[in-house]
């Protein structure tokens, strides 16, 4: 009985000793069956473990396949290695409890599953170790990021990216890290093709696409000659393009060049004019000075800032006009002079009203008056006429009380002292250089009621 007893209690003794000894022995070290990633850092203590770490993974290996052949082998020391993992292998040594570390025979301990945050490799010597190999981006096929098409039957639509063949350097060392973890040691060079850097659902993308929906959706309505025109969709598309940096621009040429289509369609100027005459009749009048067209940069500026606005509009265009009336299909309006040289008479309406009507001379033959849709554009009074005669082949300067303009050509309306009569027949015989002689008391009642822009109409 006291043998077994004795044998009893040096068991336990040995045991107690053992396990001490293992408690301090572990109290320095891993634990058995402790791996840090794929390294086995059993047994060992922390510096030994960090060697081992940093030794076991400079010596692995990756081979590159693609298309199911290798075309390159990678060597991790050899790519300018930093490894971070001294403060989590600390960390997993600091967590464990001597005391238990008998378990440790009995379970596996697997610590840090986290390395692609703890190993770092130089780009650049990825980059000089595939070429080296013979694998250079510049005979690859370079990666082209999702953009925005137009196509006339659909429209502004999404370009899909594309992944070419370069091989992006992050992503292959991704690859390593993940192949490290995984302990496959095999990559395959699709996988570290560079990605397009926009997608087609990247923010870049879907606002464009917003903005172009925007912009293409507005109404705009301009209100021209007494109609409503309003600009298609598909023309407002066709003026959107975008620079290098997907921002949307309107193209302000082809903006201009719709809106020359409009003035081609609209504007007076440059146009024969069918007047209601007060002694002939309608007649045809050729074109002069007077008229309006749409200000095409003007209105190409205020257009282009509505469309980004986004909101609709109905307005009437920024005009550029000669005289009488701006947009109207009728641009002479009711207030008007009338010169018939035929019948070499003149009539001032004013809102509608006949107010004067007064023979008048006109140019001599060889001179004659340029008829025209013209309009008032300058007036003076107490000035003199200067020019030269090409009759009689001399300068002269004759002053008269009023001047009245109304054309590009230096003819105009005034008052005439040495003309004995006026009217009928004598601009044959004594006719002007091409103005329009009027009584004074005619041509005073017509300067007072007539300004810049009253429109002129002077016709045969």
């Amino acid at each position: 009985m006291k043998k077994t007893l004795l044998i009893i209690v040096s068991t336990v003794l040995v045991m107690g000793a053992v396990y001490f000894a293992g408690v301090g022995f572990y109290s320095e070290k891993f634990s058995a069956n402790s791996t840090f990633g794929t390294v086995d850092v059993s047994n060992l203590t922390l510096s030994e473990a960090q060697a081992k770490v940093i030794e076991d993974l400079n010596d692995k290996e990756f081979v590159l396949e693609e298309d199911g052949q290798e075309v390159a082998r990678l060597k991790l020391g050899e790519l300018d290695p930093e490894y971070k993992t001294e403060s989590e292998l600390e960390a997993s040594y600091l967590s464990q409890d001597p005391t238990t570390w008998v378990n440790g025979f009995f379970e596996d301990k697997e610590y840090n599953q986290g390395l692609e945050e703890q190993i770092d490799f130089s780009e650049e010597e990825i980059i000089n170790s595939l070429s080296a190999q013979g694998l250079s981006n510049e005979e690859r096929e370079a990666a082209v990021d999702a953009g925005v098409d137009y196509d006339e039957t659909e429209g502004y639509y999404v370009v899909e990216g594309s992944a070419g063949n370069q091989i992006d350097p992050s992503r292959l060392e991704s690859a390593i890290v993940e192949g490290i973890q995984n302990e496959n040691y095999t990559i395959d060079l699709q996988d570290a093709y560079a990605q397009p850097e926009v997608t087609e659902v990247s923010e870049e993308i879907t606002a464009v696409m917003d903005e172009i929906e925007s912009v293409s959706s507005v109404n705009i309505t301009y209100e021209i000659a007494g109609e409503e025109v309003t600009i298609p969709q598909a023309e407002i598309e066709n003026w959107i393009y975008f620079d290098s940096s997907n921002e949307l621009i309107i193209d302000a040429e082809s903006v201009k060049e719709y809106l020359s289509t409009l003035n081609e369609e609209y504007s007076t100027f440059y146009k024969d004019r069918t007047f209601n005459s007060t002694l002939q009749g309608e007649v045809t009048v050729p074109p002069g000075i007077l008229g309006w067209s749409i200000d095409t940069d003007a209105e190409a500026e205020a257009l282009i800032n509505d469309i980004h606005v986004g909101k609709d509009v109905s307005r009437e265009p920024i005009y550029f006009s000669s005289g009488g009336i701006a947009g109207a299909s009728d641009d002479i309006g009711s207030t008007y002079v009338e010169i018939d040289l035929s019948n070499q008479y003149m009539f001032l309406y004013v809102d509608g009203e006949l107010i004067l009507e007064t023979p008048m001379v006109s140019g001599k033959i060889g001179a004659e008056t340029v008829p025209g849709a013209n309009a008032v554009n300058e007036m003076l009074t107490d000035t003199n006429l200067v020019g030269y005669n090409p009759f009689s082949k001399v300068d002269y300067s004759v002053p008269v009380n009023y001047w009245i303009r109304f054309d590009d050509k230096a003819q105009g309306i005034h008052d005439a002292s040495w003309q004995e009569s006026f009217g009928g027949n004598v601009y044959q015989s004594n006719g002007s250089l091409g103005c329009i002689n009027t009584p004074i008391a005619a041509v005073e009642v017509i300067y007072n009621n007539v300004d810049y822009g009253t429109p002129v109409m002077v016709f045969y």
